[in-house]
Protein backbone atom coordinates (compact mmCIF):
# COMPACT_ATOMS: atom_id res chain seq x y z
CA UNK A 1 0.00 0.00 0.00
CA UNK A 2 0.94 3.48 -0.77
CA UNK A 3 1.16 5.36 2.09
CA UNK A 4 -1.25 7.85 0.37
CA UNK A 5 -3.50 5.16 0.58
CA UNK A 6 -3.90 5.65 4.32
CA UNK A 7 -6.54 8.23 3.07
CA UNK A 8 -8.65 5.78 2.14
CA UNK A 9 -9.04 3.78 4.82
CA UNK A 10 -10.47 6.47 6.74
CA UNK A 11 -14.60 5.32 7.56
CA UNK A 12 -15.84 8.67 6.98
CA UNK A 13 -13.99 10.21 4.37
CA UNK A 14 -16.49 13.59 4.37
CA UNK A 15 -16.56 13.99 7.91
CA UNK A 16 -14.32 16.94 9.43
CA UNK A 17 -10.70 15.31 10.05
CA UNK A 18 -8.41 18.43 10.40
CA UNK A 19 -8.83 21.56 12.42
CA UNK A 20 -6.01 23.55 10.97
CA UNK A 21 -5.80 26.64 13.61
CA UNK A 22 -2.04 27.56 11.78
CA UNK A 23 -4.18 30.26 10.32
CA UNK A 24 -6.81 32.87 10.92
CA UNK A 25 -9.97 32.03 10.41
CA UNK A 26 -9.62 28.60 11.81
CA UNK A 27 -10.71 25.89 8.70
CA UNK A 28 -11.86 22.57 8.76
CA UNK A 29 -11.57 20.25 6.22
CA UNK A 30 -12.12 16.74 5.16
CA UNK A 31 -10.24 13.65 4.39
CA UNK A 32 -11.81 13.50 0.98
CA UNK A 33 -10.42 17.60 0.80
CA UNK A 34 -7.00 16.77 1.74
CA UNK A 35 -7.14 13.41 -0.52
CA UNK A 36 -8.17 15.93 -3.33
CA UNK A 37 -5.52 18.22 -2.69
CA UNK A 38 -2.86 14.96 -2.37
CA UNK A 39 -3.75 13.82 -5.54
CA UNK A 40 -3.36 17.28 -7.49
CA UNK A 41 0.10 18.03 -5.98
CA UNK A 42 1.09 14.89 -6.50
CA UNK A 43 0.15 15.54 -10.72
CA UNK A 44 1.48 18.91 -10.70
CA UNK A 45 5.22 16.89 -9.47
CA UNK A 46 4.78 14.86 -12.14
CA UNK A 47 4.22 17.62 -14.72
CA UNK A 48 7.10 19.02 -13.47
CA UNK A 49 9.26 16.67 -14.83
CA UNK A 50 10.53 14.77 -12.03
CA UNK A 51 11.20 10.98 -11.78
CA UNK A 52 9.89 8.78 -9.62
CA UNK A 53 12.13 8.32 -6.44
CA UNK A 54 12.59 12.09 -6.52
CA UNK A 55 13.13 13.71 -3.43
CA UNK A 56 10.85 16.21 -2.19
CA UNK A 57 12.22 18.50 0.98
CA UNK A 58 9.69 20.34 2.90
CA UNK A 59 10.75 22.92 4.85
CA UNK A 60 7.78 24.54 6.98
CA UNK A 61 5.86 24.94 9.99
CA UNK A 62 2.74 23.48 11.21
CA UNK A 63 -0.08 24.11 8.41
CA UNK A 64 -2.29 22.28 6.54
CA UNK A 65 -0.70 22.31 3.78
CA UNK A 66 1.96 20.36 5.27
CA UNK A 67 0.09 17.17 4.59
CA UNK A 68 -0.38 18.09 0.85
CA UNK A 69 3.51 17.35 1.02
CA UNK A 70 3.72 14.62 3.12
CA UNK A 71 1.21 12.14 1.10
CA UNK A 72 1.12 14.26 -1.92
CA UNK A 73 5.28 13.31 -3.03
CA UNK A 74 4.86 9.37 -2.00
CA UNK A 75 1.65 9.51 -4.19
CA UNK A 76 3.62 10.25 -7.20
CA UNK A 77 6.09 7.68 -5.95
CA UNK A 78 8.56 10.07 -4.89
CA UNK A 79 10.19 10.38 -1.55
CA UNK A 80 9.03 12.72 0.94
CA UNK A 81 11.97 14.59 3.10
CA UNK A 82 10.70 16.87 5.82
CA UNK A 83 13.28 19.02 7.18
CA UNK A 84 13.62 20.23 10.57
CA UNK A 85 12.81 24.35 10.95
CA UNK A 86 15.38 24.48 14.25
CA UNK A 87 18.42 23.32 12.73
CA UNK A 88 21.39 25.97 11.30
CA UNK A 89 21.23 27.13 7.89
CA UNK A 90 24.65 24.98 7.48
CA UNK A 91 23.04 21.55 8.30
CA UNK A 92 19.97 22.31 6.42
CA UNK A 93 22.26 22.82 3.96
CA UNK A 94 23.82 19.03 4.15
CA UNK A 95 20.35 17.85 3.91
CA UNK A 96 19.31 19.22 0.74
CA UNK A 97 22.80 18.02 -0.12
CA UNK A 98 23.14 14.90 0.87
CA UNK A 99 19.29 13.80 0.36
CA UNK A 100 19.90 15.12 -3.37
CA UNK A 101 16.74 16.86 -3.67
CA UNK A 102 14.85 17.78 -6.64
CA UNK A 103 12.38 19.93 -5.44
CA UNK A 104 12.29 21.94 -1.75
CA UNK A 105 8.88 23.42 -0.60
CA UNK A 106 8.96 26.10 2.18
CA UNK A 107 6.37 28.61 4.08
CA UNK A 108 7.24 32.35 4.06
CA UNK A 109 8.79 32.47 6.94
CA UNK A 110 11.37 29.93 5.70
CA UNK A 111 11.52 31.07 1.94
CA UNK A 112 14.47 33.06 2.14
CA UNK A 113 16.98 29.66 2.84
CA UNK A 114 19.35 29.96 -0.51
CA UNK A 115 20.09 26.51 -2.41
CA UNK A 116 20.73 25.60 -5.92
CA UNK A 117 17.17 23.09 -5.65
CA UNK A 118 13.96 24.43 -7.21
CA UNK A 119 11.83 25.92 -4.77
CA UNK A 120 8.16 26.48 -4.48
CA UNK A 121 6.61 28.60 -1.50
CA UNK A 122 3.30 27.87 -0.45
CA UNK A 123 0.36 30.39 -0.73
CA UNK A 124 2.66 31.92 -3.64
CA UNK A 125 1.50 31.99 -7.31
CA UNK A 126 3.39 29.09 -8.64
CA UNK A 127 2.12 27.55 -5.57
CA UNK A 128 -1.66 28.32 -6.60
CA UNK A 129 -0.79 27.18 -10.22
CA UNK A 130 0.31 24.27 -9.05
CA UNK A 131 -2.57 23.41 -6.76
CA UNK A 132 -5.45 24.33 -9.22
CA UNK A 133 -4.71 21.63 -11.80
CA UNK A 134 -5.97 18.52 -12.11
CA UNK A 135 -5.75 15.89 -9.34
CA UNK A 136 -3.92 12.62 -10.63
CA UNK A 137 -6.47 9.35 -10.86
CA UNK A 138 -5.07 7.62 -7.89
CA UNK A 139 -1.52 6.93 -5.39
CA UNK A 140 1.06 5.02 -7.90
CA UNK A 141 1.57 1.37 -6.85
CA UNK A 142 4.65 1.18 -5.17
CA UNK A 143 6.66 -2.16 -3.75
CA UNK A 144 6.62 -2.77 -0.28
CA UNK A 145 9.99 -1.63 0.13
CA UNK A 146 10.22 1.42 -1.82
CA UNK A 147 11.38 4.49 0.12
CA UNK A 148 8.42 6.92 1.47
CA UNK A 149 10.15 9.10 3.98
CA UNK A 150 13.60 10.30 4.13
CA UNK A 151 13.74 11.69 7.29
CA UNK A 152 16.86 13.17 9.09
CA UNK A 153 17.90 12.02 12.71
CA UNK A 154 21.49 13.46 14.09
CA UNK A 155 21.01 11.74 17.59
CA UNK A 156 23.53 13.19 19.65
CA UNK A 157 26.52 13.31 17.55
CA UNK A 158 27.91 13.66 14.02
CA UNK A 159 26.00 14.89 10.92
CA UNK A 160 22.51 14.38 10.24
CA UNK A 161 21.54 10.68 8.89
CA UNK A 162 18.57 9.93 6.54
CA UNK A 163 16.51 7.27 7.79
CA UNK A 164 14.54 5.61 5.52
CA UNK A 165 11.04 4.56 5.51
CA UNK A 166 9.88 2.70 3.13
CA UNK A 167 5.83 1.90 2.60
CA UNK A 168 5.78 -0.89 4.13
CA UNK A 169 7.30 0.61 7.43
CA UNK A 170 4.77 3.35 7.71
CA UNK A 171 1.51 1.40 6.82
CA UNK A 172 2.34 -1.14 9.02
CA UNK A 173 2.95 0.99 11.77
CA UNK A 174 -0.10 3.08 11.60
CA UNK A 175 -2.38 0.11 10.54
CA UNK A 176 -1.45 -1.83 13.51
CA UNK A 177 -1.13 0.76 16.12
CA UNK A 178 -4.80 2.80 14.47
CA UNK A 179 -6.50 -0.34 15.32
CA UNK A 180 -6.59 0.53 18.84
CA UNK A 181 -7.34 3.85 18.42
CA UNK A 182 -10.56 4.37 16.14
CA UNK A 183 -12.58 7.93 16.32
CA UNK A 184 -9.90 9.72 18.47
CA UNK A 185 -9.33 13.67 17.96
CA UNK A 186 -5.96 14.19 18.84
CA UNK A 187 -4.32 17.51 19.90
CA UNK A 188 -0.93 18.12 17.04
CA UNK A 189 1.22 20.47 18.94
CA UNK A 190 4.98 19.45 18.18
CA UNK A 191 6.26 20.08 14.67
CA UNK A 192 4.95 18.02 12.01
CA UNK A 193 9.05 17.46 10.88
CA UNK A 194 8.78 15.03 13.88
CA UNK A 195 8.08 11.58 13.49
CA UNK A 196 5.83 11.37 17.02
CA UNK A 197 3.29 14.48 14.93
CA UNK A 198 3.21 13.09 11.84
CA UNK A 199 2.69 9.64 12.85
CA UNK A 200 -0.27 10.92 15.00
CA UNK A 201 -1.76 12.62 12.35
CA UNK A 202 -1.31 9.37 9.90
CA UNK A 203 -3.22 7.61 12.85
CA UNK A 204 -6.07 9.83 12.77
CA UNK A 205 -6.64 10.17 9.46
CA UNK A 206 -6.70 6.32 8.72
CA UNK A 207 -9.31 5.62 11.39
CA UNK A 208 -11.80 7.92 11.14
CA UNK A 209 -10.31 10.95 13.68
CA UNK A 210 -9.87 14.42 13.74
CA UNK A 211 -6.59 16.20 13.80
CA UNK A 212 -6.42 19.71 16.08
CA UNK A 213 -3.61 21.06 14.57
CA UNK A 214 -1.93 23.68 16.35
CA UNK A 215 0.96 25.91 14.46
CA UNK A 216 3.20 25.20 17.92
CA UNK A 217 3.25 24.75 21.27
CA UNK A 218 2.03 27.40 23.87
CA UNK A 219 0.30 26.17 27.05
CA UNK A 220 -2.81 28.90 26.66
CA UNK A 221 -3.42 27.82 22.94
CA UNK A 222 -3.11 23.73 24.39
CA UNK A 223 -5.71 24.78 26.73
CA UNK A 224 -8.20 26.24 24.69
CA UNK A 225 -7.73 23.40 21.81
CA UNK A 226 -8.67 21.26 24.16
CA UNK A 227 -11.79 22.83 25.48
CA UNK A 228 -12.97 24.11 22.18
CA UNK A 229 -12.68 20.82 20.56
CA UNK A 230 -12.98 18.36 23.06
CA UNK A 231 -9.96 16.52 22.33
CA UNK A 232 -9.92 12.89 23.60
CA UNK A 233 -6.20 12.32 23.04
CA UNK A 234 -2.69 14.45 23.32
CA UNK A 235 0.51 13.99 23.41
CA UNK A 236 4.00 15.74 24.99
CA UNK A 237 6.81 15.49 27.15
CA UNK A 238 7.50 16.51 30.40
CA UNK A 239 8.12 20.27 30.46
CA UNK A 240 5.30 20.95 28.14
CA UNK A 241 2.89 19.54 30.86
CA UNK A 242 4.42 21.59 33.62
CA UNK A 243 3.98 24.73 31.14
CA UNK A 244 0.30 23.69 30.88
CA UNK A 245 -0.15 22.99 34.29
CA UNK A 246 1.55 26.42 35.67
CA UNK A 247 -0.97 27.77 33.02
CA UNK A 248 -4.12 25.88 34.38
CA UNK A 249 -3.30 27.37 37.29
CA UNK A 250 -4.17 30.84 36.57
CA UNK A 251 -7.91 30.85 35.26
CA UNK A 252 -8.83 26.94 35.80
CA UNK A 253 -12.31 28.15 35.93
CA UNK A 254 -11.94 28.35 31.86
CA UNK A 255 -10.73 24.96 30.58
CA UNK A 256 -12.71 22.08 30.58
CA UNK A 257 -10.26 18.82 30.16
CA UNK A 258 -12.38 16.29 31.24
CA UNK A 259 -12.69 15.34 27.39
CA UNK A 260 -9.18 13.95 27.46
CA UNK A 261 -9.05 9.90 27.34
CA UNK A 262 -5.60 9.35 26.75
CA UNK A 263 -2.04 11.04 27.27
CA UNK A 264 0.75 9.81 26.33
CA UNK A 265 4.00 11.03 27.74
CA UNK A 266 7.36 10.33 25.89
CA UNK A 267 10.61 12.08 24.55
CA UNK A 268 12.41 12.17 27.99
CA UNK A 269 12.78 9.96 30.94
CA UNK A 270 9.24 9.42 32.99
CA UNK A 271 9.33 9.30 36.88
CA UNK A 272 6.50 8.53 38.78
CA UNK A 273 6.29 11.88 40.41
CA UNK A 274 5.55 13.81 37.18
CA UNK A 275 3.38 11.16 36.17
CA UNK A 276 0.99 11.84 39.37
CA UNK A 277 1.23 15.46 38.05
CA UNK A 278 -0.06 14.25 34.48
CA UNK A 279 -2.88 12.33 36.22
CA UNK A 280 -3.70 15.34 38.54
CA UNK A 281 -4.09 17.43 34.96
CA UNK A 282 -5.80 15.12 33.44
CA UNK A 283 -8.03 12.88 35.82
CA UNK A 284 -10.27 11.29 33.36
CA UNK A 285 -7.54 10.03 31.08
CA UNK A 286 -5.34 6.68 30.73
CA UNK A 287 -1.78 8.42 30.88
CA UNK A 288 1.06 6.50 29.09
CA UNK A 289 4.89 6.43 28.80
CA UNK A 290 5.21 6.56 25.41
CA UNK A 291 8.41 5.38 23.47
CA UNK A 292 9.29 4.94 19.50
CA UNK A 293 12.61 5.87 17.57
CA UNK A 294 12.80 7.86 14.43
CA UNK A 295 14.37 4.48 12.81
CA UNK A 296 11.18 2.05 14.31
CA UNK A 297 8.36 3.40 15.96
CA UNK A 298 5.73 0.37 17.29
CA UNK A 299 7.77 -1.82 19.99
CA UNK A 300 5.25 -2.02 22.70
CA UNK A 301 1.46 -2.63 23.58
CA UNK A 302 -0.70 -3.96 26.73
CA UNK A 303 -0.02 -7.11 28.65
CA UNK A 304 -1.07 -10.01 27.22
CA UNK A 305 -3.20 -10.76 30.18
CA UNK A 306 -4.61 -7.57 30.54
CA UNK A 307 -2.53 -6.85 33.99
CA UNK A 308 -2.22 -3.55 34.86
CA UNK A 309 0.55 -1.22 33.11
CA UNK A 310 3.03 0.04 36.18
CA UNK A 311 2.79 3.89 35.89
CA UNK A 312 6.26 4.28 34.33
CA UNK A 313 6.37 0.93 32.34
CA UNK A 314 6.44 1.78 28.48
CA UNK A 315 4.66 -1.77 27.94
CA UNK A 316 4.78 -5.40 27.01
CA UNK A 317 6.20 -6.92 23.81
CA UNK A 318 3.40 -6.14 20.80
CA UNK A 319 2.24 -9.15 19.26
CA UNK A 320 3.08 -8.57 15.88
CA UNK A 321 6.85 -7.44 16.38
CA UNK A 322 10.08 -8.59 18.13
CA UNK A 323 12.39 -7.64 21.34
CA UNK A 324 14.84 -8.66 22.94
CA UNK A 325 17.46 -7.40 25.26
CA UNK A 326 21.14 -7.44 24.59
CA UNK A 327 23.85 -7.18 27.03
CA UNK A 328 26.14 -4.41 25.25
CA UNK A 329 29.33 -5.92 26.60
CA UNK A 330 28.90 -9.76 26.25
CA UNK A 331 25.83 -9.55 23.89
CA UNK A 332 23.75 -12.54 25.50
CA UNK A 333 20.13 -11.99 26.25
CA UNK A 334 18.82 -11.21 29.44
CA UNK A 335 16.19 -9.27 31.07
CA UNK A 336 18.55 -6.07 31.37
CA UNK A 337 20.37 -4.86 28.10
CA UNK A 338 19.94 -3.07 25.15
CA UNK A 339 16.79 -2.62 23.23
CA UNK A 340 16.65 -4.48 20.00
CA UNK A 341 13.76 -4.55 17.42
CA UNK A 342 12.60 -6.60 14.68
CA UNK A 343 9.21 -5.81 12.90
CA UNK A 344 8.07 -5.06 9.22
CA UNK A 345 8.32 -1.30 11.03
CA UNK A 346 12.15 -1.12 10.94
CA UNK A 347 13.89 1.14 8.61
CA UNK A 348 15.78 0.05 5.76
CA UNK A 349 18.65 1.53 6.67
CA UNK A 350 20.48 4.93 6.78
CA UNK A 351 20.71 6.73 3.48
CA UNK A 352 24.30 6.26 2.16
CA UNK A 353 26.03 4.67 5.08
CA UNK A 354 26.94 1.23 5.39
CA UNK A 355 28.98 1.23 8.11
CA UNK A 356 26.34 3.22 10.35
CA UNK A 357 23.81 0.20 8.71
CA UNK A 358 26.08 -2.20 9.87
CA UNK A 359 26.64 -1.10 13.51
CA UNK A 360 22.54 -0.82 13.94
CA UNK A 361 21.08 -3.38 11.78
CA UNK A 362 21.90 -7.15 12.28
CA UNK A 363 19.62 -9.39 10.30
CA UNK A 364 16.59 -7.78 10.34
CA UNK A 365 17.05 -6.21 13.90
CA UNK A 366 17.73 -2.68 14.63
CA UNK A 367 19.99 -1.72 17.85
CA UNK A 368 18.05 1.18 19.54
CA UNK A 369 20.93 2.14 21.96
CA UNK A 370 18.11 2.01 24.38
CA UNK A 371 19.13 0.11 27.71
CA UNK A 372 15.73 -0.91 29.41
CA UNK A 373 15.16 -3.85 32.18
CA UNK A 374 12.44 -5.87 31.83
CA UNK A 375 10.22 -7.45 34.88
CA UNK A 376 8.50 -11.19 35.80
CA UNK A 377 5.47 -9.72 34.13
CA UNK A 378 7.01 -9.04 30.41
CA UNK A 379 6.53 -5.12 31.57
CA UNK A 380 9.55 -2.64 29.79
CA UNK A 381 11.07 0.19 31.67
CA UNK A 382 14.08 2.72 29.88
CA UNK A 383 16.87 2.93 31.92
CA UNK A 384 18.59 5.18 29.50
CA UNK A 385 20.98 5.43 26.71
CA UNK A 386 23.97 2.66 26.47
CA UNK A 387 26.29 5.35 25.37
CA UNK A 388 25.48 7.06 28.83
CA UNK A 389 27.37 4.47 30.65
CA UNK A 390 29.99 5.25 32.59
CA UNK A 391 32.45 3.18 34.94
CA UNK A 392 33.61 3.67 38.49
CA UNK A 393 35.48 1.18 40.66
CA UNK A 394 35.06 -1.48 37.99
CA UNK A 395 31.43 -1.36 37.79
CA UNK A 396 28.99 -0.16 34.91
CA UNK A 397 27.09 2.85 36.01
CA UNK A 398 23.96 4.87 34.41
CA UNK A 399 22.85 8.30 35.25
CA UNK A 400 19.57 6.40 35.77
CA UNK A 401 20.81 4.30 38.61
CA UNK A 402 22.67 7.54 40.40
Amino acid sequence: MNIAELLQQNPRPSDVALIDRSKEPVREVSVAEITHQVHVFAQALVDLGLPPGSRVGLLAGNLGEYYTVMFGAPAAGMVFVPLNTRLPESALLYIIQDADLKLLVTDDAHAALQSEVPKVVIGSTQWDQMMNGEPAEKAVDVLPNDVAIQIYTSGSTGKPKGVLLSHENVTFTVLEYGGALPGEVMLVSAPLYHKNASMASKLAFASGGRVVLLPQFAASEYLQAITEHKVTMCSGVPTMYALVTAELQKAPERHDLSSVQRVLIGSAPLTEALFDDVQRLFPHALVTNGYGTTEAVLEFGPHPQSLPRPKISLGCEHPSVQLKLVDPDSGAESDYGELWVKSKGVMLGYHGLPEANAQRLTDGWYHTGDLMRRDDEGWYFFVGRVDDMFVCAGENIYPDSV
